[in-house]
């Protein structure tokens, strides 16, 4: 008797049509390490012909390389894999296949409750020891790049009226090394739910100092999970909140439903600028 056996592996996009997939080598995971820097340049940088210096810690890769990565890293590869393997047994007069098909991730668990606000302490309001726990906020940075001005880069917790707000701010963006600095806050949630459909809202205001062609400020938001959610600011994002007011963003999730980390990002190539953030939910329709 003689034994084949066959084993694929298959990424599986929402709709199940095969995909590109992406795969975590060193430029991505270069990129990922430094997230705060990497959406706006990646965000350029993939438009033909690459149109900006490499930031030092991708210096040391090829343009294609980086320019593949930077595509993965915008938009992340298919999440979704099934691994087949096929026996095939035969014998000169008959034969018998069989087929075991494993998935990860599995569908979101019967019972599971996939409505309701994934964000806690939205608003700022709740302070421990001085701070809106359970949100995190990178700590202060101040840096020389060689242009004989220090960039540094923010993220604190402001209040006006008794309103608690998130501020993250970057003063002499223009000098960083790669044309970015940029600072974040990050709020650690439960998974959410594979196919459900969920509504981001958000109060923010952004302004910009010294701005001008290639020389802005963007914000972005983003999961671990799948990567970027949305992106504000130029030449592609969303037009930036310039005076304050509400958005919402609504996306169907297709990740691996394991624990996340919701992190909102701000950086700038302009001589300086802020970006003020307050009533962050997360809402599931499910």
């Amino acid at each position: 008797m003689k034994t084949i056996t066959i084993t694929a592996l298959l990424a599986l996009a929402p709709s199940a049509a095969l995909a590109i997939v992406c795969n975590a080598d060193n430029v991505l995971r270069a990129l990922r390490a430094n997230s705060a820097k990497a959406s706006p340049f990646c965000s350029t940088y993939t438009l033909p012909p690459p149109n900006q210096p490499l930031p030092t810690y991708v210096s040391a890769y090829p343009a294609s390389r980086v320019s593949s990565a930077c595509s993965c890293f915008i938009t992340p590869g298919p999440t979704t894999l099934a691994t087949t393997t096929t026996s095939l047994s035969t014998t000169p007069t008959s034969s018998t296949t069989s087929t075991t098909t494993s998935t990860t991730p599995t569908q979101t668990p019967p019972g599971q409750d996939c409505k309701g606000d994934y964000i806690r302490n939205g608003d700022f309001q709740t302070l421990t020891n001085g701070k809106p726990d359970p949100w995190v906020f990178a700590p202060e940075t101040a840096s020389n790049p060689g242009s004989g001005q220090y960039t540094s880069t923010s993220a604190t917790l402001s209040s006006s009226g008794g309103d608690n707000y998130a501020s993250l701010s970057v003063t002499n963006g223009q000098s960083e090394t790669g044309g970015y600095a940029g600072t974040d806050i990050k709020q650690s949630i439960p998974g959410l739910c594979y196919g459900v459909q969920y509504n981001l809202t958000y109060s923010s205001q952004m302004t910009i100092t010294g701005g001008q062609y290639r020389r802005g400020c963007n914000a972005y938001y983003s999961l671990d999970s799948i990567g970027q959610l949305f992106y504000i600011g130029g030449p592609s994002g969303d037009i930036p909140p310039f005076q304050y007011e509400t958005r919402s963003y609504t996306f169907t999730y297709y990740g691996n439903g394991r624990p996340d980390t919701l992190t909102i990002s701000f950086s700038c190539s302009a001589p300086g600028g802020s970006y003020t953030v307050d009533d962050v939910s997360l809402v599931g329709a499910g």
